[in-house]
Parts: structure tokens; sequence; C-alpha cells
């Protein structure tokens, strides 16, 4: 009986770090969503010349932007 409750309680620990675990990766990832990244370096590839410079980037998204975001 004992190694029953026991067992029954380890699964029911790992479901719940598992959930937290998601959770927190979800979180993590909506913050990654926001943030704007430079852009991706272009592929050389043979003997092309290299592209011009990107022109400057707009202004990073406010704080209602970012919330509207999340909640689609």
């Amino acid at each position: 009986m004992y190694t029953f409750v026991t067992v029954a309680a380890f699964i029911v620990l790992i479901a719940a770090a598992a959930y937290v675990i998601h959770r927190l990766n979800i979180e993590h990832a909506d913050r990654i969503a926001v943030h704007r990244y430079s852009t991706p370096l272009p592929r050389r590839s043979g003997r092309v010349a290299p592209q011009p410079p990107v022109g400057p980037r707009s202004e990073s998204p406010t704080a209602g932007e970012r919330r509207r975001h999340r909640s689609r």
C-alpha cells in the first residue's frame, strides 16, 4: 500500500514539474518574440558582391503593442 502511495506521489510531482517547465518556456518564448534582433547576415555563395547594409529600423513596439501580441 505504501509503495503505491509513494509511486503516485512521485507521478504527481513529475507532472507538476513538467507543467511548471512548460509554462516557463511559454513565457520565455513570448519575451523572445517581442525582442527585435538584428537582421540575419547574408549568405555568401561563390564570388557574389556583398549586399549594402539595410536602413534603420523603426522604433521598438510600445507596451500596448506587446500586450496585443501576447493576447492573439
